[in-house]
């Protein structure tokens, strides 16, 4: 196995970070027919925790429409804004 450098690991981390933000958009996009409020596409570009852009994209298929999406988007980000 070779050897993974520090910066190599930062690299594939901002790489899947950019991964699971792509997928939760493209969801949404496809969910909601490009609808996507500008303000939810900035919020979601802006995260760094894959665990909540996981649940980000499972909320995504749950929601029944954008504002339900929003809702849950206000939760997990007040519940970790960093």
């Amino acid at each position: 196995m070779p050897y993974v450098t520090s910066a190599e690991r930062i690299g594939m981390d901002k790489g899947q970070l950019n991964e699971a933000r792509e997928m939760v958009l493209e969801a949404l996009d496809t969910k909601f027919s490009s609808n996507v409020p500008a303000d939810i596409r900035q919020v979601i570009k802006d995260l760094n925790n894959r665990l909540m852009l996981k649940k980000l994209l499972r909320s995504t298929i749950q929601s029944k429409d954008i504002d339900d999406f929003r809702k849950t988007l206000e939760e997990l980000t007040a519940e970790d804004p960093a």
